[in-house]
């Protein structure tokens, strides 16, 4: 057991929201994390006597952010676990200096300063005697050692993001977006058909064949026809969905436990959709978030035969077809009390020695929302991004998307509560990060416009009201930049050292 303390200035004394534990390389592990009425945080993981404690927690103006410490081992004095979560965030600064080869920053980059104030307060916090001000100390080292690691994670994104597109423009699919079928508006199609040139079209089962046996096909139908009569790229699917309750029809889930009967009926309607769509759509997406086993429960096996039945499907349909999965929560802090579900590193390798071959792996980066979307910084973000790297496959940002307003405190929210400003402002760093990795074909924001079935409510481009959002004239400018070679990075002037704030 690992415990951890508590006091007034901590704001989740009393609250333990999203906990799970770590091991090494950030890999999640079973056990559980309680708070007593005192605030003091118990941890135990099964199997491992070191581990790691990942929770929300609010650094302040750094935002309401899951965070971690460093690998801890057991002792009787418990930890302070602010100032274990800023011993945490200012070594992955210096990691990350090293593994982005950033170490040549100067003094009076911004970064730095912010890194250096952060570990000059990191120390007053660690010889501070009085309980109360060591923990103020600590976390407003947490919190400059925050802003410090994604300003750096900023200055990656564009060397990176100059170096891919300094003598060459930014494919027209490079940014999309997902298309509900429930409207087909005529503002929607022209906006689309002057903007984006790829098109998600999500095929929800449960929308398709609302009663076992009866399939509406008209929303879809009329969506997938404009795609191709505008030449737009269409991704198709998921074809089949596990992310959320009640996204697979209560007449299949309930054969979950006999999986001949389970398998013979998603064979039954992938090909129907396939037969239906494919010569319109190119690329399917043909499972999301399988690997989490929260709604329905199957054996890694049968996840596999399953992703390897639906890609044989597509193929017999049309050979050039390209076939993807996505991973609806990369981070996989499922594993913690969903003890049948796999990793989506370890189910990606799973996949690669079954010789299931595929031609692209979704990623969804969503935050602020619920199932396992919690608001997370632009570091831990681009760092998940960076374990793709070796995985020598494309990657495509199947839903980027955070909201324009506060949906739980839960789910946490990046510098301040969200609103349509804080919304634009992470959508357009994140966009930068995503497209400066070189295994990123393209960014797909989650909605285009706000509907009852989103993943992240008020996430669309367009509001309820028709109003659009500035996060969409934000994404249309930086569109219109990269369409254009970026040329050499201009570097910022110099600064005078300890000048701004967070």
């Amino acid at each position: 057991m690992i415990r951890f303390t508590t006091c007034s200035s901590n704001p989740i004394a009393g609250e333990c929201i999203n906990a799970h534990l770590l091991t090494r390389d950030s890999q999640v592990i079973q056990g559980t994390v309680n708070v007593d009425e005192k605030g003091l945080l118990s941890a135990n993981a099964i199997g491992h006597t070191s581990f790691a404690l990942c929770i929300l927690y609010d650094a302040g103006k750094a935002g309401r952010l899951m965070l971690q410490t460093a690998i801890l081992p057991p002792r009787e004095e418990p930890y302070m676990l602010s100032l274990e979560l800023a011993r945490h965030r200012i070594k992955s600064f210096l990691d990350l200096s090293e593994n982005w080869s950033l170490f040549y920053l100067s003094e009076d980059n911004p970064a730095v300063q912010r890194w250096e104030q952060a570990r000059l307060i990191f120390t007053e916090a660690l010889v501070c005697l009085d309980e109360e001000e060591k923990g103020k100390l600590a976390r407003r080292a947490l919190q400059l050692a925050v802003d410090a690691s994604e300003r750096l994670t900023m200055a990656h994104a564009q060397l990176l993001l100059h170096k891919r597109y300094a003598h060459k423009s930014a494919s027209a699919a490079a940014l999309g977006v997902q298309v509900n079928p429930a409207r087909f508006d005529a503002p929607l199609q022209s906006l689309l058909e002057k903007n984006f040139k790829i098109v998600k079209i999500p095929m929800d089962w449960v929308t398709l064949e609302q009663e076992e046996g009866s399939y509406n096909w008209e929303a879809t139908d009329r969506w997938v026809k404009w795609a191709q009569e505008n030449k737009k790229h269409v991704i198709g699917g998921p074809l089949l969905d596990f992310t959320s309750e009640g996204a697979m029809p209560p007449w299949v889930t309930k054969w979950e436990h006999d999986y001949s009967v389970f398998r013979d009926k998603c064979y039954d309607h992938i090909e129907r959709v396939i037969q239906r769509y494919g010569n319109a759509v190119s690329f399917w997406n043909v499972t999301s978030g399988i690997n989490v086993n929260r709604h329905v429960r199957l054996a890694i096996a049968n996840m596999v035969d399953l992703i390897r039945m639906a890609r044989l499907l597509v193929r017999q349909t049309r050979k050039d077809a390209r076939v993807m999965i996505e991973l609806a929560e990369p981070f996989s802090e499922f594993v913690s009390v969903i003890s049948e579900s796999c990793n989506a590193k370890v189910f990606l390798a799973r996949l690669s020695q079954e010789g299931v071959g595929l031609d692209a792996i979704g990623v969804q980066c969503l935050v602020g929302g619920p199932g396992g979307r919690a608001t997370r910084d632009l570091m831990l973000m681009s760092a998940k991004l960076d374990e793709y790297l070796h995985a020598d496959i494309p990657v495509i940002i199947s839903g980027l998307g955070a909201p324009s307003v506060i949906i739980n405190e839960k789910f946490g929210w990046w510098k301040s509560p969200w609103d349509e400003i804080r919304q634009e402002e992470w959508a357009s760093s994140m966009l930068a990060i995503c497209l400066s990795k070189p295994f990123v074909d393209s960014v797909i924001w989650t909605d285009l416009f706000d509907h009852k079935q989103m993943d992240i409510p008020t996430s669309g481009y367009i509001s309820r009201k028709g109003k659009p959002r500035l996060v969409l004239k934000k994404m249309l400018s930086i569109r219109k930049r990269l369409s254009k070679p970026l040329g050499p990075l201009e570097l910022p002037k110099k600064t005078k050292p300890g000048s701004g704030g967070v």
